[in-house]
């Protein structure tokens, strides 16, 4: 209970200060009163019998008796401990009680001639003189009375009157709390009522109740203000409600105005407006990153015979699904937009190399290969796409806008169903990838494509754990064409998955010849993004295996980062499978994708290859060597193994061997080798090994 604040404390505090008060007061008067009177009561009687010792011994004082006055005072009828004596006329003693009684001794210097009375905290002292029926006085008595009996009352009364007092108290606590309650219960319940309807907010809550006093008059003034409160809470509200009804419609009204004035009802998509500023946007940020745009402009082929044959109708479903469909084609920070009737805009930002936006037109074009299913119509159209770049073909919106629409016209002229880019080298290198495109699907007839084997070196044990399978095109016109320019096509137009295929089991077959060479030598596999997505994945790569009759652990597949967090799921699905088969699973090019330790965790991994791009400027560039660093560490807590590709100097050989790297890969080591070479090189090195082993044991 809180004394300090609590109306029941202090009403409880005050009752029981006020009675106890009075209490004390009461029971001090008649603790005093009682003193006294006993007191009184105490000293009378011993006056009393001090007289009649002084009657009963008249004679034999007057005689000089010793013998009767002894006697006299041995019969002295007096409570408690007491010494006792008789003294003569002049003060002799000649008579006392108990007289080897150090405690109550009365010597000749106790004598009083008159009466006498003494009260001496511990004894009472008591003198009655002798005297005849005719006033003539023969002595006088003198008592020593012990008050050990009095104070032993007193104490008793003391100690009984405390104990009534504590009762009193109890009682006046009891009664103090049921005063308490009927005057601040009511109290006490308005405030719960009052917290109650402050932290709800309801006021429709009413307090009880509680008569025709002054309580009960505050607590009808308390439920007419809350009434009051009630009444004003729902205008309140009401007014309140109507407000944000109106404010939303503004909103709405507003956002309505800004979608209209900024994109295409049709289509959903930005309008000619907003294209523009869009192109703005990413000219300025493009300046900002040193990065390129390219501007697609696109015009449906014969879309009038459409609308002509057909109606306007359908001509707008074709529009609402060359829309959803160029959608699919690009990438979500680029820009699709509708300029009106069947010309569309699209923005490709931030790139880097020309080769990303053949690419993409590329796939746009083929995209209409497919016939549009509208209402009951199958409806066959082509694309003629104009494309030009930022900075090389203009730098501001008008200049890019004529080149793209140029672009297009001439893509018109040369047969539709096609793009043309306004910068004719850009136009050679499109037919380039259509002329590789085309060749590539004859190279694997042709046995064009073959390995090439890059091996692989344990730091510590200064010993080959296997190589890297590399594919290579020679094309009997062309020449050696560079993977980093025919891979992209080949993922491009689907033939990866054939050309995977045709790497993996070739692969297998190396691995296979080179046990019959009675060398075994592990061989890692880079699987594409189409090949990982197969449901049937680890079934065909068994397959495989047992074709060749190899163990599955001479086996190593390399996939990307960006292959894993596609699909997490199914990633995680494949590779247990995989696992389970015991083949050996490695993260290629690691570093340069999400490199997050909490998605490594999920997924079961045998090593980490660390990309080339940081092994360059290792040692030579901070940041590199930190990223390193990192990665090695991240691995190693992991239990991964860590392999660094790209060693092409002692400097990074020693520093990677310094850091726990576990193996390398590069030119440092050894250059890409076609099989017979790399078998003569796995040989070399066994002779070379077995030679130091030999020389090790003779020393």
């Amino acid at each position: 209970m809180n004394w300090g604040h609590s109306i029941r404390a202090r009403l409880i505090a005050i009752i029981l200060v006020v009675s106890a008060g009075a209490l004390a007061v009461g029971m001090i008067g008649v603790g005093i009163n009682y003193y006294n009177t006993t007191k009184q009561a105490l000293i009378a009687d011993v006056e009393t019998q001090a007289n009649l010792l002084a009657n009963s011994a008249e004679f034999a004082a007057s005689i000089g008796d010793e013998v009767a006055l002894k006697s006299i005072l041995e019969s002295a009828a007096l409570r408690g401990q007491f010494g006792a004596a008789v003294f003569d006329n002049t003060g002799r003693i000649l008579a006392v009680r108990d007289e080897n009684d150090s405690e109550f001794y009365i010597s000749e210097s106790d004598y009083k001639k008159t009466r006498h009375v003494e009260w001496g905290g511990e004894r009472l002292f008591v003198s009655a003189p002798i005297q005849s029926e005719d006033g003539e006085y023969s002595g006088a008595i003198y008592l020593k009375i012990s008050t050990e009996e009095f104070y032993d009352k007193i104490r008793d009364f003391s100690l009984m009157s405390l104990a009534i007092a504590l009762i009193l108290v109890l009682l006046v606590y009891l009664i103090a709390l049921r005063l308490q309650k009927m005057i601040s219960g009511p109290l006490v319940d308005l405030e719960g009522i009052s917290r109650e309807v402050s932290g709800s907010n309801n006021y429709a809550i009413r307090v009880p109740y509680y008569g025709e006093d002054e309580i009960g008059s505050l607590a009808r003034s308390f439920n007419q203000m809350l009434e009051t409160i009630e009444v004003n809470q729902k205008e309140r509200d009401t007014a309140n409600e109507a407000l944000q009804l109106n404010k939303k419609r503004l909103e709405r009204a507003v956002k309505d105005l800004q979608y209209l004035a900024n994109y295409d009802s049709l289509t959903q998509l930005p309008n000619r407006a907003l294209c523009m500023d869009r192109i703005k946007y990413a000219l300025k940020r493009a300046s900002r990153t040193n990065s390129m745009v390219a501007l697609l402009f696109l015009d449906l082929d014969h879309f009038k015979d459409v609308n002509d044959s057909l109606g306007h109708a359908v001509g707008d479903q074709l529009l609402k699904a060359t829309s959803q469909r160029l959608l699919e084609r690009i990438r979500s920070e680029d820009t699709l937009a509708r300029l009106g009737g069947d010309e569309f805009v699209i923005i490709l930002n931030e790139l880097h190399e020309t080769e990303d936006v053949i690419t993409i037109v590329e796939k746009i074009v083929s995209s209409f290969e497919e016939p549009f299913q509208l209402s009951n119509y199958e409806v066959n159209t082509t694309v003629s796409v104009g494309v030009c770049m930022f900075p090389q073909d203009g730098v501001d919106v008008d200049s890019l806008m004529k080149a793209a629409d140029a672009a297009m016209y001439k893509a018109k002229e040369v047969g539709r169903n096609t793009y043309e880019f306004y910068e004719a080298e850009l136009n050679q290198m499109a037919i380039r990838r259509h002329q590789l495109a085309n060749e590539l699907r004859q190279a694997i007839k042709n046995e064009e494509l073959s390995l090439v084997f890059q091996p692989q070196l344990n730091i510590r044990e200064n010993a080959v754990i296997g190589a890297e399978v590399l594919l290579r095109w020679h094309h009997p016109i062309l020449g050696h064409i560079s993977p980093a320019e025919f891979i992209p096509i080949a993922e491009n137009t689907g033939l990866i998955k054939e050309i995977g295929n045709w790497v993996l089991d070739n692969a297998c077959k190396k691995i296979a010849e080179c046990r019959d060479q009675g060398v075994e030598i592990r061989l890692a596999v880079n699987l594409s993004a189409l090949q990982f997505r197969q449901a049937n994945l680890p079934e065909s790569i068994a397959t495989t295996l047992q074709k060749h009759r190899i163990p599955p652990r001479l086996l190593e597949l390399e996939i990307t980062e960006s292959m894993l967090m596609r699909d997490v799921s199914q990633a995680i699905d494949i590779l247990e499978r995989l696992k389970e088969m015991q083949i050996r699973i490695a993260i290629d090019d690691f570093g340069t994708g999400y490199s997050s330790l909490s998605y490594l965790r999920r997924f079961p991994l045998d090593a980490l290859k660390i990309d080339r791009s940081f092994i360059d400027e290792l040692v030579v560039d901070a940041d590199d060597t930190a990223i390193t660093l990192a990665i090695i560490s991240m691995a190693k807590s992991l239990r991964l193994e860590v392999i660094a590709e790209g060693v092409e100097t002692e400097q990074q050989q020693d520093f990677l061997a310094q850091n726990n790297c576990d193996d390398i890969q590069g030119y440092y080591f050894s250059r890409p080798l076609v099989y017979e070479d790399f078998t003569a090189f796995l040989r070399q090195r066994l002779t070379s090994d077995s030679s130091v082993n030999q020389s090790q044991v003779n020393e």
